[in-house]
């Protein structure tokens, strides 16, 4: 389990954009279009904090 602040996130296979898991919907790349998914993109816990 990740803190808080660490929602879970894709790094695109394709593009390496890093965009937030919308559960129970697709989750395509909004810079590519790449359909990722667990078996197709990296998963990665990212801050939400505003550095």
């Amino acid at each position: 389990m990740g803190a808080d602040n660490a929602p879970l996130s894709y790094r695109c296979s394709r593009c390496g954009n890093t965009f937030k898991v919308n559960p129970g919907n697709p989750n395509v790349c909004p810079i590519c279009g790449f359909n990722c998914g667990p078996d197709k993109c990296r998963r990665l816990e990212t801050s939400d904090e505003g550095y």
